[in-house]
């Protein structure tokens, strides 16, 4: 059984609970999620990991190429994400919705990460004027949460 079929069964096991930590693996990839809540087709999660050994040893380069990748892929979120900062010295890439989502209230995005040592990451964030950032929930159906674990997994088999 596939990383993102584990996780939708835990899902939709879930439904009703608040303030869930998932943590499923398969071989030795491991699939972390935090979920505030659960209903029969969406959950509001905080953040959601691959811990991955793909990406133990990537190389700047490599995860860039791979960011470009999983740019493509991810195409069914609220907004587009595009790269937007390369740490070389940390070896990680930062991926941000592009344009952000926003309005009176400031503005809201996801926020990618592919960092060397094995993660790829989602979270929401929004930013209202004069206020640090704040990480939100991010509302999404199971099927999207289950998309992008295999995008996450396709782009990192591809290094």
């Amino acid at each position: 059984m596939s990383l993102s079929s584990k996780l939708l069964d835990e899902l939709r096991s879930s439904v009703g609970q608040c303030g869930r930590s998932i943590s499923l693996s398969e071989g030795q990839r491991v699939v972390l999620c935090e979920a505030f809540e659960c209903d029969p087709f969406a959950a509001s999660i905080d953040e959601i990991v691959l811990e991955t050994p793909e990406l133990a040893n990537a190389t700047t380069s490599q995860l860039q190429a791979a960011s470009r990748d999983l740019a493509l892929r991810v195409n069914y979120l609220l907004e587009p994400i595009a790269p937007i900062e390369t740490d070389a010295q940390g070896c990680s890439v930062q991926m941000r919705s592009n344009p952000p989502h926003k309005d009176d209230n400031g503005a809201r995005y996801y926020e990618l990460l592919l960092r060397r040592g094995g993660l790829a990451s989602l979270s929401r964030y929004e930013k209202q004027p004069g206020q640090p950032r704040t990480r939100i929930p991010a509302a999404l159906t199971h099927e999207v949460i289950a998309r992008l674990i295999d995008d996450f997994s396709v782009t990192v088999d591809s290094l």
